[in-house]
Formats: C-alpha cells, sequence, structure tokens
C-alpha cells in the first residue's frame, strides 16, 4: 500500500498535478497515523496482559503469606488466653489458696507461664515489595487495594505500643523472681520436661507468691494486656478474612 502511495506520487508531481496528489497524500498520511495507532494498541494490549499476568502472581503471593498470618494469629490468640486463664488463677489463689493445693502442677506452672507474650510476626515482603516499586496500581479492585494498605497500615501502626506489652513482660519476669524453687525454675527450661507437682509444693510456692507483693500487684495489668492483646488479634484476623475472600474472588476466572 506504501508502495503504490510513492509510485503514484512520483508520477503526479513531475506533471505538477498537485491537487489531485493532494487526496492521496492525505491518505498516505491517514495510513500512517493508522499503524501507529494500531501499534500504540497492541503495546496497550500486550502491557495489559504483562499487568494482569503480574497481578495475578503477586495476588497468588499475598494468598499465601495472609494465609500463613492466619495461622499465626490464630496460635497467638489461643495463646494468650491460655495465659490470661493462669493470670486469672494466679489473681484467684490470692483469697482462695486451696485452689493452688487443688491443682498444683497448673498453678505452680502458671507462676512461669501466665506472663509471657505472642506477638505474631505479620509476612508483608509482597505488599512492600509491591508498594516499593510503585506498583501499587496494578492491583486494579479498588476495595482490595484499599483493604491490603489498611490492613499493613494498621499493624505498623500498632507496633509503637508493642513496648508496652514488652515491660509488662519484663517486670512480670523480675517481680516473679525467687518464687518458684531453684529445681522448679530449671524444669521449666526444658518444653518437653513434663513435671507434677504435689500440694506440699505448691503451698511452699503459694506462701513465696504472697510475700512478693509486687508480683500480686502486678497481675491485672498482666490480664488487662492479654485482654487488649486478644481483641486486637481478633480483629486483625478479622481483617485477615476479608483480604483473603477479596483475593480469592479476584483470582477466580473471569
Amino acid at each position: 500500500m506504501f508502495r503504490f502511495f510513492r509510485t503514484l506520487r512520483q508520477s503526479l508531481l513531475p506533471e505538477n498535478r498537485v491537487s489531485k496528489y493532494l487526496p492521496y497524500a492525505i491518505g498516505e498520511i491517514a495510513l500512517v497515523v493508522i499503524g501507529i495507532l494500531i501499534a500504540l494498541q497492541v503495546n496497550t494490549w500486550n502491557q495489559e496482559r504483562l499487568d494482569s499476568k503480574a497481578e495475578t502472581a503477586y495476588l497468588r503471593r499475598l494468598l499465601r503469606e495472609i494465609e500463613g498470618d492466619l495461622e499465626n494469629i490464630s496460635s497467638a490468640v489461643k495463646s494468650y488466653e491460655g495465659r490470661k486463664k493462669r493470670a486469672e488463677f494466679l489473681m484467684a489463689t490470692k483469697t482462695n489458696p486451696g485452689l493452688a493445693e487443688a491443682d498444683p502442677t497448673y498453678f505452680i506452672e502458671s507462676i512461669e507461664y501466665a506472663g509471657y507474650t505472642n506477638s505474631p510476626v505479620v509476612a508483608d515482603h509482597t505488599y512492600e515489595e509491591i508498594k516499593s516499586s510503585g506498583r501499587l496500581s496494578i492491583i486494579t479492585n479498588e476495595q482490595l487495594r484499599t483493604s491490603l494498605s489498611g490492613y499493613y497500615t494498621g499493624v505498623k501502626n500498632r507496633e509503637q505500643y508493642n513496648f508496652i506489652v514488652q515491660d509488662i513482660q519484663l517486670r512480670y519476669l523480675e517481680y516473679r523472681a525467687g518464687i518458684l524453687s531453684d529445681e522448679q525454675q530449671i524444669a521449666m527450661g526444658s518444653m518437653g520436661n513434663e513435671m507434677q507437682y504435689d500440694a506440699e509444693a505448691a503451698a511452699a510456692v503459694y506462701k513465696r507468691m504472697m510475700a512478693k507483693t509486687a508480683f500480686i500487684d502486678h497481675l491485672p495489668f498482666v490480664i488487662q494486656s492479654k485482654v487488649r492483646a486478644i481483641e486486637v488479634l481478633k480483629a486483625r484476623h478479622d481483617s485477615v478474612l476479608q483480604l483473603r475472600r477479596l483475593i480469592l474472588e479476584e483470582l477466580q476466572p473471569r
């Protein structure tokens, strides 16, 4: 087609037939423009295909990470609930010493475990990769994009309060020192060491615990910290479930 216009142009120009050549010149220009537009459209389609492929890969990675988050959060909630129960049990023994002797092993182990914390690590590698590359818009679903941003921003903001949880745990470790005997404390270092204690051992530990007024006074703060942690983690769990649903919907074949 271009060769045709070129030949026609060469035949018309020497004869000074500009008026007859003009429509063909316009046609030649139109063909060039159309060719450019087609090339741009092909490039656009190709880029959209590549972006769609990249989005799918990112969504699959995000799905794997948040499913891991769900497991970690559920495990952390379970741990916090168990430790909250232990701290409440220790509080109850303050006015009812018979509880300690009725379940001596649980009582003695609670001295060790009630103050522990469990902050689940959130895997944000894929989200940070997308954000740092400036390609967040590659997530085409606006609701999902907003939910992702809100979730990871919320996790980051919550981290600024970690020092409170850590301080409560450190104080608990400080105040409980000397309540357990040396042998009991060492035995707590083994996860597989299932020690059994009797009422006599519990009575001795209880006596030392009641002498530690700072420890007794600190228990309400331990319980409060765990109540708040459980609430935060359950809310986070709900957010992750929402993210998971949105991602799975996006990954459905269209």
